[in-house]
């Protein structure tokens, strides 16, 4: 097994063409230029960007320093973060007509900072409430792996551009799996951090919950986006000073098929799951057990309820027009409105004694391994899977992923198979709070040890 490198960070493709820009190899023109090309060559049956500022981004790019570790990168901003001088537009609507932001995402701003360029914007389902990418205002995004399936949600749109190589950046953000799960159905690398560890200057909608991500290619393409994004906020009462983002293994691996219970998914996931257990075992000769119920499979149900509250809740003022809206994100806003002050305070308690509970089984040198998804891909206009394996009936039993925003917990997911309709599927990796790159470095070294492609079929990396 190779040594995790230090630089990990410099080596991915990220990295390498800002260093080109650096070294005056390739201007951020060309490489803006570049990303508009691809856009408008291949955007069009996935439906992936939905705004572009394509003159005002050459324009930047002509006077752009050459300096920064994402010197001259395009960069789309999915459609729920603030960037100046574009409409948020949260796939809804009733703000499709606002005003443009007059502030930057803190991490939008410290990407702009390092040196990348804002072309446009990238599709989300609306307020990011559901895991596949189709709202009222833009329509629906497609997978570039298969046009008739989700590239899930509600990084969706940002997943499939990245999938596509339009572009090389794309921001995500996850407040029940909205970077991981789009990771896993596109084939890409996502990083949901330790919550609190991308400070917030603009609060989300699901305040206790979501939290700016990273998606990638690679391992080393995601963890140089998190040395960027990485840090605490001000005024954001959730921020963490810090966390450990140096990849290492861990000591030991416990793995859990599903986080719903046994049995909850689906036959090609399943088997993934054994190969990965023993890709984990054999190949990179960790320490590995099989745990039943790392958290109470009720986890996704309590994180549901205080959702749809903190949704609804910000979104009272536009009460009257609740009914216009689709009709998944208006059985959210309904559920939230009537959630009791008793039963509220009630899954907020659960919250920290799943925490603990998890808290207490990593400690402090483990990582859990758990699919992304318990549900092979699903279709594009939705709707999502209320089945997986034996278990039917369960609207929430589709993703292993609410429940570590329940707990902030950090985790990665991998890609790792295809399921019948050739879409990918990934695994999932958990680390202890602060301790993000035990899960980044087990990600590195599945990825040296079966590498995945950088694309889908049919499509080239951004400038390679």
């Amino acid at each position: 097994m190779e040594a995790i490198p230090p630089d990990l960070p410099s080596r991915g493709a990220r990295a390498a063409l800002a260093a080109s820009v650096s070294r005056g190899e390739v201007s951020p023109r060309e490489l803006v230029a570049e990303a508009l090309a691809r856009i408008e060559a291949l955007d069009g049956p996935l439906n992936a960007v939905v705004a572009l500022r394509a003159e005002e981004a050459l324009v930047e790019a002509s006077s752009a320093p050459r300096t920064g570790p994402l010197a001259g990168l395009p960069l789309l901003v999915k459609d729920l973060a603030s960037c100046a001088g574009m409409v948020t537009t949260y796939g809804s609507p009733w703000f499709a007509d606002r005003a443009p932001d007059v502030v930057d995402d803190a991490a939008v701003a410290r990407l702009r900072a390092a040196g990348a360029i804002v072309v446009g914007r990238s599709n989300v389902p609306a307020f990011g409430h559901t895991a596949f990418t189709t709202n009222l205002v833009f329509g629906t995004t497609r997978s570039p792996w298969s046009l008739e399936r989700s590239p899930g949600g509600s990084s969706g749109g940002s997943a499939a551009a990245l999938a596509a190589g339009m572009v090389p950046l794309a921001t995500t953000s996850d407040g029940g799996g909205s970077v991981r799960g789009p990771a896993s159905l596109s084939g890409l690398v996502g990083y949901k951090p330790t919550n609190g560890a991308i400070g917030r200057n603009v609060i989300p909608r699901w305040m206790d919950f979501s939290t700016m991500g990273c998606a990638g290619s690679s391992v080393a393409d995601v963890l140089l986006e998190a040395s960027v994004v990485v840090g605490p906020v001000p005024g954001d009462l959730l921020s963490v000073d810090s966390v450990d983002l140096v990849p290492a293994l861990p000591r030991r691996v416990l793995a859990c098929p599903s986080l719903r219970g046994p049995g909850a998914v689906d036959a090609p996931i399943a088997a993934g799951f054994d190969d990965a257990c023993a890709l984990v075992a054999d190949t990179l000769g960790l320490p590995l057990e099989v745990v039943d119920e790392p958290v109470d499979p009720l986890t996704a149900l309590w994180w549901a309820m205080i959702a749809c509250v903190q949704l609804a809740e910000s979104l009272a003022d536009l009460r009257d027009r609740w009914d216009e809206a689709e009709p998944s994100l208006k059985l959210q806003l309904d559920i939230g409105a009537q959630v009791g002050a008793f039963d509220y305070v009630a899954a907020e308690r659960r919250r920290f004694a799943q925490c603990a509970r998890l808290d207490a089984l990593l400690g402090d040198d483990a990582v859990l391994l758990t699919p992304t998804t318990n549900a092979t891909s699903w279709p594009a206009e939705g709707p999502l899977p209320d089945h997986a394996g034996e278990r039917a009936g369960d609207p929430l039993v589709a993703l292993n992923c609410a429940d570590l925003n329940m707990t902030g917990h950090p985790a990665v997911s991998v890609p790792w198979g295809h399921d019948p309709d050739g879409v990918p599927f990934g695994m999932q990796l958990i680390a202890p709070r602060r301790r993000d790159g035990l899960a980044l470095g087990l990600a590195h070294a599945i990825e040296l040890a079966r590498p995945w492609p950088l694309t889908a079929p049919g499509f080239r990396p951004f400038l390679t």
